[in-house]
């Protein structure tokens, strides 16, 4: 049987590597600091080369970790921002991170007990259905955790993913809020 923790004891038991299954607004996720990767990818059934995004606290604290910030990656921030977005951007030294910026209240009570950005990825093996909330969680991925932190179920929509990485603007994962027609008008705002 997986412990169930209040958020500021998942905080502790993330810093010894441990992976949490944690409602989001958009899915269940699994959730995990540095250490505790290489078990999100082995729960999940996932390539070591598929990148995991970092959940943020903060604008600041997501943009604080890329080498640029591009005056559309501040336009969607503040309209989609806490909230189901990713977005890609530069490292410093070369590579890309995803951030975002969560809304759902337990995910976010975690970001703050942690005190640092979390990578997160939906809670469910590869290539299946991402779970809407922790009920409907395959009994082999819930069974692998760590611990539960328990919420309220997200909307079942995973966040839209916008590139903006070396220069480009790409959507590589559209949303009801967040569409090419969307992206592309704010992509020409921001240019002005």
């Amino acid at each position: 049987m997986t412990k169930v923790l209040s958020p500021t004891e998942a905080a502790g038991a993330l810093r010894e590597g441990k992976v949490a299954l944690v409602p989001t607004e958009t899915v269940a996720g699994l959730v995990a600091a540095e250490a505790g990767l290489p078990r999100i990818r082995e729960i999940k059934g996932r390539d070591a080369d598929k990148p995991i995004a970092l959940l943020c606290t903060s604008p600041e604290e997501a943009f604080a970790l890329a080498a640029s910030v591009p005056p559309l990656a501040r336009r969607l921030a503040s309209l989609y921002w806490p909230g189901p977005l990713t977005l890609v951007l530069d490292l410093p030294g070369g590579g890309t991170v995803g951030v975002r910026v969560p809304e759902g209240s337990t995910v976010r009570a975690v970001l703050e007990a942690f005190g640092e950005p979390l990578y997160a990825t939906s809670a469910n093996l590869s290539g299946e259905l991402a779970p809407k909330g922790l009920e409907e969680v395959d009994p082999k991925v819930s069974e692998a955790v760590d611990l539960v932190v328990e919420g309220q179920q997200g909307s079942g929509e995973a966040s839209a993913v916008v590139d903006l990485s070396g220069g480009r603007v790409r959507l590589l994962r559209a949303t009801a809020e967040l569409t090419e027609g969307t992206l592309s008008h704010l992509a020409t705002e921001a240019e002005r």
